[in-house]
Protein backbone atom coordinates (compact mmCIF):
# COMPACT_ATOMS: atom_id res chain seq x y z
CA UNK A 1 0.00 0.00 0.00
CA UNK A 2 1.15 3.64 -0.36
CA UNK A 3 2.01 3.85 3.34
CA UNK A 4 4.77 1.25 3.01
CA UNK A 5 6.86 3.33 0.57
CA UNK A 6 10.16 4.19 2.23
CA UNK A 7 12.59 7.04 2.66
CA UNK A 8 16.26 6.76 1.68
CA UNK A 9 19.19 8.71 3.08
CA UNK A 10 22.06 8.91 0.59
CA UNK A 11 25.47 10.40 1.37
CA UNK A 12 27.30 11.10 -1.88
CA UNK A 13 30.54 11.87 -0.04
CA UNK A 14 30.84 8.52 1.73
CA UNK A 15 28.62 6.40 -0.50
CA UNK A 16 26.50 5.32 2.48
CA UNK A 17 22.82 4.56 1.80
CA UNK A 18 20.23 3.90 4.49
CA UNK A 19 16.55 3.15 3.98
CA UNK A 20 13.84 3.53 6.59
CA UNK A 21 10.04 3.33 6.81
CA UNK A 22 8.15 6.60 7.10
CA UNK A 23 6.32 6.78 10.44
CA UNK A 24 2.58 7.21 10.10
CA UNK A 25 2.61 10.03 12.64
CA UNK A 26 5.09 11.94 10.48
CA UNK A 27 2.86 11.50 7.44
CA UNK A 28 -0.14 12.81 9.38
CA UNK A 29 1.72 15.76 10.85
CA UNK A 30 3.46 16.87 7.65
CA UNK A 31 0.91 16.16 4.97
CA UNK A 32 1.98 15.44 1.41
CA UNK A 33 5.34 15.17 -0.28
CA UNK A 34 6.12 18.85 0.07
CA UNK A 35 5.15 19.00 3.73
CA UNK A 36 7.37 16.09 4.70
CA UNK A 37 10.18 17.46 2.51
CA UNK A 38 10.12 20.73 4.48
CA UNK A 39 10.39 18.79 7.74
CA UNK A 40 13.28 16.74 6.39
CA UNK A 41 15.11 19.78 5.06
CA UNK A 42 14.78 21.57 8.39
CA UNK A 43 16.24 18.61 10.26
CA UNK A 44 18.97 17.57 7.84
CA UNK A 45 20.41 20.89 6.62
CA UNK A 46 22.88 22.87 8.71
CA UNK A 47 21.87 26.42 9.59
CA UNK A 48 23.72 28.96 7.47
CA UNK A 49 25.13 26.39 5.06
CA UNK A 50 26.32 27.35 1.59
CA UNK A 51 23.52 26.42 -0.86
CA UNK A 52 26.20 25.06 -3.21
CA UNK A 53 28.13 23.26 -0.47
CA UNK A 54 27.94 19.61 0.54
CA UNK A 55 25.96 20.44 3.70
CA UNK A 56 22.92 21.55 1.69
CA UNK A 57 20.52 18.62 1.60
CA UNK A 58 18.61 17.89 -1.61
CA UNK A 59 15.26 16.12 -1.28
CA UNK A 60 13.34 14.50 -4.14
CA UNK A 61 9.89 13.07 -3.53
CA UNK A 62 6.45 12.08 -4.69
CA UNK A 63 3.19 12.56 -2.81
CA UNK A 64 1.41 9.89 -0.80
CA UNK A 65 -1.09 9.15 -3.61
CA UNK A 66 1.55 8.98 -6.33
CA UNK A 67 1.22 5.92 -8.64
CA UNK A 68 -2.20 5.00 -7.28
CA UNK A 69 -5.47 5.31 -9.15
CA UNK A 70 -5.90 8.86 -7.88
CA UNK A 71 -6.14 11.38 -10.69
CA UNK A 72 -3.34 13.82 -11.50
CA UNK A 73 -0.97 12.80 -8.70
CA UNK A 74 2.23 12.46 -10.72
CA UNK A 75 4.04 15.57 -9.49
CA UNK A 76 7.67 15.28 -8.46
CA UNK A 77 8.82 17.68 -5.76
CA UNK A 78 12.40 18.87 -5.26
CA UNK A 79 13.53 20.88 -2.23
CA UNK A 80 16.79 22.33 -0.88
CA UNK A 81 18.17 25.65 0.27
CA UNK A 82 17.95 27.85 -2.83
CA UNK A 83 21.20 29.08 -4.42
CA UNK A 84 19.14 31.81 -6.09
CA UNK A 85 17.61 33.33 -2.95
CA UNK A 86 19.34 31.71 0.01
CA UNK A 87 15.89 30.79 1.29
CA UNK A 88 13.63 27.77 0.92
CA UNK A 89 13.90 26.27 -2.56
CA UNK A 90 10.84 24.36 -3.73
CA UNK A 91 10.12 23.14 -7.25
CA UNK A 92 7.77 20.60 -8.71
CA UNK A 93 7.17 19.07 -12.12
CA UNK A 94 4.84 16.72 -13.90
CA UNK A 95 5.64 13.71 -16.04
CA UNK A 96 6.25 10.10 -15.02
CA UNK A 97 9.21 10.11 -12.63
CA UNK A 98 7.39 10.23 -9.27
CA UNK A 99 5.15 7.22 -10.03
CA UNK A 100 8.21 5.23 -11.12
CA UNK A 101 9.97 6.18 -7.88
CA UNK A 102 6.97 4.93 -5.89
CA UNK A 103 6.84 1.66 -7.84
CA UNK A 104 10.54 1.33 -7.04
CA UNK A 105 9.66 1.44 -3.34
CA UNK A 106 10.33 5.05 -2.28
CA UNK A 107 8.49 8.30 -1.63
CA UNK A 108 11.44 10.42 -0.45
CA UNK A 109 15.16 10.59 -1.23
CA UNK A 110 17.32 12.66 1.14
CA UNK A 111 20.61 13.36 -0.63
CA UNK A 112 23.62 14.78 1.21
CA UNK A 113 27.29 15.46 0.51
CA UNK A 114 29.11 15.72 -2.80
CA UNK A 115 30.42 12.98 -5.06
CA UNK A 116 34.08 12.99 -6.12
CA UNK A 117 33.05 12.82 -9.77
CA UNK A 118 29.74 12.94 -11.69
CA UNK A 119 27.35 10.20 -10.63
CA UNK A 120 23.70 9.27 -10.93
CA UNK A 121 21.47 7.33 -8.57
CA UNK A 122 19.62 4.26 -9.78
CA UNK A 123 16.55 3.33 -7.72
CA UNK A 124 15.14 -0.11 -8.51
CA UNK A 125 12.68 -2.20 -6.48
CA UNK A 126 13.89 -1.27 -3.01
CA UNK A 127 17.56 -0.91 -3.93
CA UNK A 128 19.65 2.20 -4.62
CA UNK A 129 22.94 2.25 -6.49
CA UNK A 130 25.40 5.09 -7.06
CA UNK A 131 26.62 4.82 -10.67
CA UNK A 132 29.30 6.59 -12.69
CA UNK A 133 27.94 9.48 -14.78
CA UNK A 134 31.17 10.83 -16.24
CA UNK A 135 30.13 9.64 -19.68
CA UNK A 136 26.79 11.45 -19.38
CA UNK A 137 28.05 14.71 -17.85
CA UNK A 138 27.81 17.56 -20.34
CA UNK A 139 24.88 16.14 -22.27
CA UNK A 140 21.60 17.97 -22.64
CA UNK A 141 18.72 17.29 -20.28
CA UNK A 142 16.98 15.16 -22.91
CA UNK A 143 20.03 13.27 -24.19
CA UNK A 144 21.07 12.49 -20.60
CA UNK A 145 17.85 10.61 -20.01
CA UNK A 146 18.23 8.56 -23.19
CA UNK A 147 21.88 7.83 -22.29
CA UNK A 148 20.84 6.50 -18.87
CA UNK A 149 18.33 4.18 -20.51
CA UNK A 150 21.08 2.86 -22.75
CA UNK A 151 23.43 2.47 -19.79
CA UNK A 152 20.83 0.43 -17.90
CA UNK A 153 19.54 -1.40 -21.01
CA UNK A 154 15.96 -0.49 -20.05
CA UNK A 155 13.84 1.90 -22.08
CA UNK A 156 11.25 2.14 -19.29
CA UNK A 157 13.59 3.92 -16.87
CA UNK A 158 12.41 7.39 -15.84
CA UNK A 159 14.95 10.00 -14.76
CA UNK A 160 15.10 13.49 -13.35
CA UNK A 161 18.28 15.27 -14.37
CA UNK A 162 20.18 18.52 -14.39
CA UNK A 163 21.30 19.83 -17.76
CA UNK A 164 24.45 21.76 -18.66
CA UNK A 165 23.09 24.79 -16.77
CA UNK A 166 23.03 22.85 -13.51
CA UNK A 167 26.47 21.37 -14.17
CA UNK A 168 27.85 24.90 -14.62
CA UNK A 169 26.10 26.12 -11.45
CA UNK A 170 23.68 28.53 -13.10
CA UNK A 171 21.68 29.57 -10.08
CA UNK A 172 18.33 29.30 -11.85
CA UNK A 173 18.98 25.85 -13.33
CA UNK A 174 16.03 23.46 -13.38
CA UNK A 175 15.59 19.82 -12.58
CA UNK A 176 14.13 18.21 -15.70
CA UNK A 177 12.27 14.99 -16.46
CA UNK A 178 11.01 13.96 -19.86
CA UNK A 179 11.30 16.50 -22.67
CA UNK A 180 9.91 19.57 -20.93
CA UNK A 181 8.73 18.79 -17.40
CA UNK A 182 10.61 21.38 -15.40
CA UNK A 183 11.16 21.87 -11.68
CA UNK A 184 12.13 25.52 -11.95
CA UNK A 185 12.23 28.92 -10.24
CA UNK A 186 14.56 28.23 -7.28
CA UNK A 187 17.69 26.63 -8.76
CA UNK A 188 17.29 23.01 -7.70
CA UNK A 189 19.18 21.88 -10.82
CA UNK A 190 22.08 24.02 -9.64
CA UNK A 191 22.08 22.16 -6.31
CA UNK A 192 22.23 18.86 -8.20
CA UNK A 193 25.19 20.12 -10.20
CA UNK A 194 26.98 21.30 -7.06
CA UNK A 195 26.81 17.73 -5.74
CA UNK A 196 28.12 16.21 -9.01
CA UNK A 197 24.71 14.51 -9.20
CA UNK A 198 23.73 14.31 -12.84
CA UNK A 199 20.49 12.41 -12.38
CA UNK A 200 18.25 10.17 -10.35
CA UNK A 201 16.90 7.25 -12.38
CA UNK A 202 14.03 5.04 -11.25
CA UNK A 203 12.56 1.77 -12.44
CA UNK A 204 9.98 -0.06 -10.37
CA UNK A 205 7.67 -3.03 -10.64
CA UNK A 206 6.55 -3.20 -7.01
CA UNK A 207 2.80 -3.29 -6.60
CA UNK A 208 0.98 -0.63 -4.60
CA UNK A 209 -2.01 -2.24 -2.95
CA UNK A 210 -5.20 -0.26 -2.36
CA UNK A 211 -7.17 -1.31 0.72
CA UNK A 212 -10.56 -0.79 -0.95
CA UNK A 213 -9.90 -0.51 -4.70
CA UNK A 214 -13.52 -0.50 -5.88
CA UNK A 215 -14.43 2.36 -3.54
CA UNK A 216 -11.24 4.22 -4.47
CA UNK A 217 -12.03 3.98 -8.18
CA UNK A 218 -15.58 5.18 -7.64
CA UNK A 219 -14.40 8.08 -5.48
CA UNK A 220 -11.79 9.08 -8.05
CA UNK A 221 -14.38 8.91 -10.84
CA UNK A 222 -16.20 11.82 -9.19
CA UNK A 223 -13.03 13.91 -9.41
CA UNK A 224 -12.44 12.89 -13.02
CA UNK A 225 -15.97 14.00 -13.92
CA UNK A 226 -15.29 17.39 -12.33
CA UNK A 227 -11.95 17.71 -14.09
CA UNK A 228 -13.08 16.86 -17.61
CA UNK A 229 -16.30 18.89 -17.37
CA UNK A 230 -14.55 22.12 -16.33
CA UNK A 231 -14.28 24.64 -19.16
CA UNK A 232 -10.74 25.64 -18.18
CA UNK A 233 -9.53 22.04 -18.47
CA UNK A 234 -11.33 21.50 -21.76
CA UNK A 235 -9.58 24.59 -23.11
CA UNK A 236 -6.20 23.39 -21.84
CA UNK A 237 -6.80 20.05 -23.54
CA UNK A 238 -7.02 21.88 -26.87
CA UNK A 239 -4.64 24.83 -26.49
CA UNK A 240 -2.56 23.98 -23.42
CA UNK A 241 -1.58 26.67 -20.94
CA UNK A 242 -0.81 29.25 -23.70
CA UNK A 243 -4.48 30.20 -23.51
CA UNK A 244 -3.62 31.88 -20.18
CA UNK A 245 -1.11 34.20 -21.82
CA UNK A 246 -3.52 34.96 -24.65
CA UNK A 247 -6.22 36.02 -22.19
CA UNK A 248 -3.98 38.09 -19.93
CA UNK A 249 -2.25 39.85 -22.81
CA UNK A 250 -5.60 40.87 -24.26
CA UNK A 251 -6.48 42.93 -21.18
CA UNK A 252 -2.97 44.18 -20.42
CA UNK A 253 -1.91 41.82 -17.68
CA UNK A 254 1.54 40.78 -18.91
CA UNK A 255 5.00 42.32 -18.71
CA UNK A 256 6.67 43.57 -21.85
CA UNK A 257 9.96 45.32 -22.59
CA UNK A 258 11.28 44.64 -19.11
CA UNK A 259 8.11 45.91 -17.39
CA UNK A 260 7.97 49.14 -19.40
CA UNK A 261 4.60 48.04 -20.80
CA UNK A 262 1.84 45.72 -19.67
CA UNK A 263 0.78 44.48 -23.09
CA UNK A 264 2.61 42.96 -26.04
CA UNK A 265 1.14 44.44 -29.22
CA UNK A 266 0.89 42.78 -32.64
CA UNK A 267 1.27 39.37 -31.02
CA UNK A 268 -0.95 37.32 -33.33
CA UNK A 269 1.93 34.99 -34.19
CA UNK A 270 2.25 33.79 -30.59
CA UNK A 271 -1.43 33.62 -29.70
CA UNK A 272 -2.47 30.14 -28.50
CA UNK A 273 -4.44 29.44 -31.66
CA UNK A 274 -1.37 30.11 -33.81
CA UNK A 275 0.83 27.92 -31.61
CA UNK A 276 -1.79 25.18 -31.93
CA UNK A 277 -1.73 25.53 -35.72
CA UNK A 278 2.03 25.00 -35.79
CA UNK A 279 1.75 21.96 -33.53
CA UNK A 280 -0.88 20.43 -35.81
CA UNK A 281 1.08 21.28 -38.96
CA UNK A 282 4.25 19.65 -37.64
CA UNK A 283 2.90 16.80 -35.48
CA UNK A 284 -0.61 16.10 -36.77
CA UNK A 285 -4.06 16.53 -35.23
CA UNK A 286 -3.36 14.40 -32.14
CA UNK A 287 -0.47 16.46 -30.82
CA UNK A 288 -1.66 16.93 -27.23
CA UNK A 289 -0.27 14.63 -24.56
CA UNK A 290 -0.36 14.44 -20.79
CA UNK A 291 1.33 13.35 -17.58
CA UNK A 292 0.72 10.12 -15.72
CA UNK A 293 -2.86 9.76 -14.49
CA UNK A 294 -4.03 13.16 -15.77
CA UNK A 295 -7.06 13.57 -18.02
CA UNK A 296 -6.36 17.15 -19.11
CA UNK A 297 -3.57 16.48 -21.63
CA UNK A 298 -2.37 20.09 -21.70
CA UNK A 299 1.09 19.47 -23.18
CA UNK A 300 1.53 20.13 -26.89
CA UNK A 301 4.14 18.53 -29.14
CA UNK A 302 5.80 20.44 -31.96
CA UNK A 303 8.75 20.79 -34.28
CA UNK A 304 10.53 24.07 -34.96
CA UNK A 305 9.69 25.10 -38.51
CA UNK A 306 12.55 27.45 -39.44
CA UNK A 307 15.91 28.81 -38.40
CA UNK A 308 19.04 26.95 -37.27
CA UNK A 309 16.99 24.55 -35.13
CA UNK A 310 14.41 23.71 -37.81
CA UNK A 311 13.07 20.19 -37.44
CA UNK A 312 13.93 19.86 -33.74
CA UNK A 313 11.20 18.22 -31.66
CA UNK A 314 10.06 19.61 -28.33
CA UNK A 315 7.00 19.95 -26.11
CA UNK A 316 5.04 22.95 -24.94
CA UNK A 317 5.42 25.82 -24.88
CA UNK A 318 3.85 26.68 -21.57
CA UNK A 319 2.44 30.19 -21.21
CA UNK A 320 5.59 31.13 -19.31
CA UNK A 321 7.69 30.59 -22.44
CA UNK A 322 5.30 32.82 -24.39
CA UNK A 323 5.88 35.50 -21.79
CA UNK A 324 9.64 34.94 -21.51
CA UNK A 325 10.57 34.85 -25.20
CA UNK A 326 7.66 36.73 -26.76
CA UNK A 327 6.20 39.23 -24.30
CA UNK A 328 9.06 40.28 -22.02
CA UNK A 329 11.46 40.80 -24.90
CA UNK A 330 8.73 42.19 -27.21
CA UNK A 331 9.65 39.68 -29.90
CA UNK A 332 6.23 38.18 -30.66
CA UNK A 333 7.28 35.62 -33.24
CA UNK A 334 6.35 31.95 -32.99
CA UNK A 335 9.78 30.75 -34.09
CA UNK A 336 11.42 32.83 -31.36
CA UNK A 337 9.13 31.45 -28.66
CA UNK A 338 9.39 27.83 -29.80
CA UNK A 339 13.17 28.00 -30.20
CA UNK A 340 13.66 29.70 -26.83
CA UNK A 341 11.45 27.08 -25.21
CA UNK A 342 13.51 24.32 -26.83
CA UNK A 343 16.86 25.75 -25.72
CA UNK A 344 15.94 26.22 -22.05
CA UNK A 345 14.55 22.68 -22.00
CA UNK A 346 17.82 21.29 -23.35
CA UNK A 347 20.07 23.37 -21.10
CA UNK A 348 17.79 22.88 -18.09
CA UNK A 349 17.20 26.57 -17.35
CA UNK A 350 14.24 28.41 -15.91
CA UNK A 351 12.42 30.09 -18.81
CA UNK A 352 11.12 33.09 -16.88
CA UNK A 353 14.47 33.88 -15.28
CA UNK A 354 16.11 33.59 -18.70
CA UNK A 355 13.55 35.80 -20.44
CA UNK A 356 13.67 38.37 -17.66
CA UNK A 357 17.48 38.62 -17.83
CA UNK A 358 17.40 38.95 -21.63
CA UNK A 359 14.77 41.71 -21.55
CA UNK A 360 16.71 43.50 -18.77
CA UNK A 361 19.89 43.36 -20.83
CA UNK A 362 18.00 44.67 -23.86
CA UNK A 363 16.80 47.70 -21.93
CA UNK A 364 20.30 48.34 -20.55
CA UNK A 365 21.61 48.23 -24.11
CA UNK A 366 18.95 50.65 -25.35
CA UNK A 367 19.83 53.06 -22.52
CA UNK A 368 23.53 52.85 -23.30
CA UNK A 369 24.38 51.39 -19.90
CA UNK A 370 25.95 48.40 -21.64
CA UNK A 371 27.31 48.41 -25.19
CA UNK A 372 28.50 45.99 -27.84
CA UNK A 373 31.75 45.76 -25.88
CA UNK A 374 30.00 43.98 -22.99
CA UNK A 375 27.89 41.80 -25.32
CA UNK A 376 30.80 40.60 -27.48
CA UNK A 377 29.41 42.53 -30.44
CA UNK A 378 25.82 41.30 -30.15
CA UNK A 379 23.29 44.04 -30.94
CA UNK A 380 20.50 43.78 -28.35
CA UNK A 381 18.22 46.39 -29.89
Amino acid sequence: MPLNRKIAYIDLTTGDIETKPIPLEARKKFLGGRGLDAYLLYNHTKMGCDPLGPDNTLIISGGILTATCASATARTHVMAKSPLTGLLGSANMGGFFAPELAWAGFHHLVIKGKAKHPVYLYVHNGNIEIRDARGIWGQSATDSQWAIREDLSDQEVKSCVCGPAGENLVRFANVMTGIKNSGGRTGMGCVMGSKNLKAVAARGTMDIKIARPAEALEYNKRFIDQIVSAKVNQTQGVLGTPFIWGATNSWGGVRSRNFQYNQCEYADDIEPERIDEICEETMGPYHMTGCFGCQVHCRAQYKITEGPYAGRYDEGPEYTSQGAFGGETDTPRATTVLTGNHLVNQFGMDNLETGSLISWAMELYELGIITAKETDGLDLR
